[in-house]
């Protein structure tokens, strides 16, 4: 159920000759506002000067749909890598995962090698890996390799749920089955970016809110901690007041933003004292995140055509 404007986008940035021009150009064209450094060491600076306003941070060292399993090898090397700088630098190794990016495309045994290596070295520093959810081809896989880090000693990997799916709800309640323990299971839900079949999706963005809300709620009442993960700010206000009716205790609830969008609300929230976290993506496969956060509001392709302009 992507807009018109969403799908265009997305099908423009497909087009070899257009990768090419922002592949070529991309900082000059507005890539360092959503993405902190080809590296972990050059986004050391972004990165303290988030958590220096009130701000924690999760990094995402950027790559997707691997399929050789020494490019997925070398992700991974890349990903422990930026653990490591982390950790030097006194921030909390907190890191998001694709898991096509160490090699679910090849099997599910080469991505679970990968994953249990990273979230047991991210845990021993003293943060945690997520693993994030990609398009819908991959979800069962990801949902199973999360059970697979959990019975294999890195308690905290968390997961993440999108609401737009039509089988999310399902989805949530294998998660808490399958948890060791549902109350100190941890889960990022969003509303969902990939394009999808019709029929895999909610009809419309109403219903998406309501499913996000639902997902949310019937988490926090299973004992879980849910990163709400979205700019939507009617969503922030909702779930914040169901927290607050509740009475959640400390540590059952986190809000979750992207770097370099909508900034004035991060920190209104990091000044209202709300437990906030940035998702930091860094590294140099940044085409297509780049191009998604494009998608999603024609105030992030003026960023692009300015640079264009001059």
């Amino acid at each position: 159920m992507l807009s018109t404007y969403r799908r265009g986008v997305l099908g423009i940035a497909g087009l070899k000759p257009v990768e090419r021009l922002l592949t070529r150009h991309g900082w000059r064209l507005g890539v360092g506002r959503f993405v902190a450094g080809e590296t972990a060491p050059e986004a050391l600076p972004a990165l303290a000067s988030l958590r220096a306003s009130g701000r924690e941070v999760i990094v995402d060292v950027l790559g997707e749909y691997v399929r050789d399993p020494a490019a997925a090898a070398a992700m991974a090397a890349a990903v422990a890598a930026a653990i490591d700088t982390l950790t030097q630098a006194g921030v909390p190794a907190v890191m998001s995962l694709k898991p096509t990016q160490v090699g679910l495309a090849l099997g599910e045994d080469v991505a679970a090698q990968h994953v249990l290596a990273l979230a047991t070295k991210a845990e021993a520093a003293g943060g945690s890996l997520a693993l994030d959810m990609e398009d819908v081809r991959y979800v069962d896989g990801t949902l199973r390799l999360l059970q697979r880090a959990w019975q294999g000693g890195a308690p905290r990997t968390s997961g993440v749920l999108q609401a737009y799916l039509r089988r999310t709800p399902d989805d949530l309640e294998a998660m808490l089955a399958a948890a060791p323990d549902p109350n100190a299971l941890a889960l990022r839900v969003v509303k969902g970016a990939y394009a999808e079949r019709p029929e895999l999706l909610l009809p419309d963005m109403p219903a998406i809110r309501r499913a996000f809300v639902a997902l949310v709620e019937r988490a926090w009442r299973a004992g879980a901690r849910v990163n709400v993960a979205t700019h939507d700010e009617r969503l922030l206000a909702e779930t914040a007041a169901f927290a607050r009716g509740a009475a959640l205790p400390p540590g059952k609830v986190e809000y979750q933003l992207i770097y370099g969008v909508k900034p004035k609300l991060q920190q209104a929230l990091a000044d209202a004292g709300q437990p906030l976290r940035i998702y930091v993506p860094v590294g140099r496969d940044w085409y297509g995140y780049f191009s998604r956060r494009l998608a999603e509001r024609p105030e992030n392709l003026g960023v692009v055509l300015r640079g264009l302009t001059g």
